[in-house]
C-alpha cells in the first residue's frame, strides 16, 4: 500500500524516465514536499473547522425531536445510544464516565483521539509482525509461504519413502517442515482489528477506521493484497478516518493496495506497435460510483473512460518485490481529456490523476454520497433526507472534514430521536466486539474472536467486491446468521473461547427473574420485550446460572441492534 499520506514513500524516488517526465520533476517535488507536510501535521492534533459540540445540545436535541415523535428519550437511553453509535458497545465504566462528564464532552472526546492516551493498546500490538514490517518484507514472506505450501502439497501427494532410507531423518525434516507457522497477515490484521474494537480507548476513531475499511474496500485474496493491507489500513485510513475526505480519497488513490485490487496499476495508453494491456476502467469506474460521486451522481460512461484515461501510469513499482506507488510516463495517456464538463488540457501527466481528485473531493453530489453514508450508519438504514443535506452542507462548507460531519449529526434531533433508537443491526464484528465489552471481558489472545467474527458472516479484509460489506439489516440477518450469533453467546458466556476470560460472579445469586435483571443491566439490554423476559426466564428455571443467562440475552432479538 501507499508509503505516506497520499500513498507515496517521500524517500522513494518516483520513476521519471520520459522527456515530459524529467520537465515535470520540479512539479513532482513540490508535491513530495507538500505530503511530507501533511504527514508531520496528521501526527499531531488538527485544527477544529467547526465548533464542538455544546454541552446541553443532545438533550436540546432528544427534546426537540420528541416534538416529532415522542416521548423524549431518557437520560439512560441516551447513554447507551450514545455508547451504542459512538464506539463499537458500552463497558460499565463508560456509562459511568458519560453520567460524569456528560454526553457532549464524551462525544468530543472522542472526535479527536490523538488527545486520548492509548499506549496500553499501542504495547499490546507491538507482538503482531504486520504491524512492524513493511509491505516490501511481507510480500516476499507471503511468496515464501505459498511456496511451502505448495511444497507442502507435493510431500502430501508422494509416496512413503522406502524403509531403507533413513526414515528417522526424512521423518524430522517433514515435522519441522510441517511445524505450525504464525499466522499470517490477514489472520493477524483480523486479531489487530479485534484488540483495537475491544480494548481502544480510542472508539470513535476504530468504528471510522472499519466504516472507511468498506467505503475504500480492498479484498485480501486477490493477488499479494494480504501483504499490502496492514500498511493500506495503517497509513492510507487510519490518519485521516477522523480527518478530511480529500486526504483519504489521496491516500488510497495513491495506494498500491487499491491500484492492485482495481487492476489500474495494469491501465496503459495504447501505443503504436507496443505490447500493451491497454486501458482500463475499473479504478475509474469504482472511484465515481462507489468512492465519491455515487451511482446517481451524474456521471456518464464517458466520463469513465475519461477518468480512466486520466490514471494511467498511475501504477504500482515490482509488486512482489518493492510494491510502491510509482507514475510511469510512458504508460500514460497525455492527450486531452473532459471530466464532469471540466477541460483537463493535453500534456499533463501525473497531474491529470490529481485533478480528477480534486474535481470529485469538491463535487456536490460526493458531498451527498459520503454524508447519506455517514447518516446510515450513525443514524439508520434509512435516515431522513433533511439530515443528509445539513450533513451535506456542512461537508461542502468545509470541503469534507470529517469531524464537522459527524458534529453534524450528533447534535441532530433525528439522531436523538426515538426512531434511531435500536434502529440499527449490529454486524458481527459489533456483535462480537460489544459483547466482549458488554462483560468487560479479559482478551489474552483474539483469535477465536477472529474467528467467531468470521462464522457469523464477516470473515475480516475478505469481501470480494468493492462495496465492502453492507451496512444495512438485511445484509445480516439470515436464520443461518442467527443461529451463529445465539451460538457466539453461549460459547463466550460459558468461557469455551480461547483466550477470552469472562468474569460472571457479580450476576450469582438469587432467582431466576433476578439473574436476568443483572445480567441485562451488564449487559445494556434496558428493554426487553416480554416475550424475550418469559422465555429466557423459563430456561433459566432449569439452570439458573449466569453463564446461561447471558448467553440466552446475548442471541436476544434485541441484542442484535444497537
Amino acid at each position: 500500500m501507499g508509503e505516506g499520506p497520499a500513498g507515496v514513500n517521500p524517500s522513494a524516488s518516483m520513476n521519471f524516465t520520459s522527456a515530459r517526465g524529467v520537465g515535470s520533476s520540479m512539479r513532482a517535488m513540490r508535491r513530495l514536499l507538500l505530503l511530507i507536510g501533511i504527514l508531520a501535521c496528521s501526527r499531531g492534533a488538527r485544527k477544529d473547522v467547526s465548533p464542538p459540540l455544546a454541552a446541553q445540545a443532545p438533550e436540546a436535541a432528544a427534546q426537540q425531536a420528541a416534538l416529532d415523535a415522542p416521548p423524549a428519550l431518557l437520560q439512560p437511553e441516551m447513554i447507551e445510544h450514545a455508547l451504542s453509535r459512538v464506539t463499537f458497545g458500552a463497558r460499565p465504566q463508560d456509562r459511568a464516565r458519560l453520567r460524569r462528564v456528560g454526553i457532549a464532552a464524551f462525544i468530543e472526546e472522542q472526535l479527536h483521539p490523538e488527545a486520548i492516551d492509548d499506549s496500553a493498546l499501542e504495547q499490546r500490538l507491538r507482538k503482531f509482525e504486520v504491524l512492524q514490517k513493511g509491505p516490501d518484507e511481507l510480500v516476499q514472506k507471503l511468496l515464501a509461504q505459498r511456496r511451502d505450501r505448495k511444497h507442502e502439497q507435493l510431500l502430501a501427494q508422494a509416496p512413503p519413502p522406502p524403509e531403507e532410507e533413513s526414515g528417522q531423518m526424512i521423518g524430522h525434516q517433514m515435522s519441522d517442515h510441517l511445524a505450525p507457522a504464525r499466522p499470517d497477515a490477514v489472520a493477524q490484521l483480523a486479531q489487530v482489528k479485534l484488540l483495537r474494537a475491544v480494548a481502544s480507548a480510542r472508539q470513535l476513531q476504530e468504528v471510522m477506521v472499519d466504516f472507511w475499511f468498506n467505503h475504500f474496500n480492498v479484498f485480501a485474496g486477490k493477488q499479494e493484497e494480504a501483504a499490502l493491507l496492514p500498511d493500506y489500513e495503517e497509513r492510507a485510513l487510519r490518519p485521516f478516518a477522523l480527518g478530511n475526505f480529500k486526504d483519504l480519497l489521496e491516500a488510497t488513490a495513491h495506494s498500491p493496495a487499491m491500484l492492485i485490487y482495481l487492476d489500474n496499476w495494469r491501465s496503459a495508453s495504447p501505443r503504436p506497435n507496443q505490447k500493451q494491456r491497454g486501458l482500463n476502467e475499473n479504478y475509474a469506474r469504482e472511484l465515481l460510483e462507489l468512492h465519491t460521486l455515487g451511482v446517481d451522481g451524474g456521471y456518464t460512461q464517458r466520463d469513465i473512460v475519461e477518468v480512466a484515461r486520466c490514471f494511467t501510469g498511475w501504477t504500482v513499482d515490482t509488486p512482489q518485490k518493492d510494491p510502491r506507488f510509482v507514475f510511469r510516463p510512458g504508460m500514460h495517456d497525455f492527450g486531452r481529456k473532459v471530466v464532469l464538463g471540466d477541460v483537463i488540457p493535453a500534456g499533463g501527466g501525473i497531474e491529470d490523476g490529481e485533478q480528477v481528485l480534486r474535481i470529485l473531493e469538491a463535487h456536490p453530489s460526493t458531498a451527498r454520497f459520503i454524508a447519506g453514508k455517514l447518516a446510515r450508519r450513525f443514524v439508520s438504514d434509512d435516515p431522513p433526507q433533511s439530515l443528509v443535506d445539513r450533513a451535506a452542507a456542512e461537508y461542502l462548507r468545509t470541503r469534507g472534514d470529517v469531524r464537522s460531519m459527524l458534529r453534524a449529526l450528533f447534535e441532530s434531533p433525528e439522531f436523538w430521536s426515538r426512531r434511531a433508537l435500536k434502529a440499527k443491526v449490529r454486524s458481527p464484528l459489533e456483535l462480537v466486539a460489544g459483547a466482549v465489552r458488554a462483560l468487560d471481558a479479559s482478551v489474552d489472545e483474539p483469535a477465536a474472536l477472529a474467528r467467531a467474527v468470521a462464522r457469523i458472516g464477516e470473515p475480516l479484509y475478505a469481501a470480494q467486491p468493492p462495496t465492502g460489506y453492507p451496512d444495512l439489516a438485511q445484509g445480516w440477518l439470515s436464520s443461518g446468521a442467527l443461529l451463529a450469533r445465539i451460538d457466539f453467546g453461549l460459547q463466550l458466556a460459558s468461557g469455551q473461547l480461547a483466550g477470552v476470560k469472562v468474569d460472571l460472579s457479580p450476576l450469582s445469586g438469587g432467582g431466576p427473574q433476578d439473574l436476568l435483571d443483572k445480567a441485562a443491566a451488564q449487559l445494556g439490554a434496558t428493554e426487553l420485550s416480554q416475550r424475550t423476559r418469559e422465555s429466557i426466564v423459563q430456561q433459566l428455571e432449569e439452570k439458573p446460572l449466569p453463564a446461561r443467562a447471558v448467553g440466552l440475552l446475548l442471541g436476544a432479538p434485541e441484542m442484535q441492534r444497537r
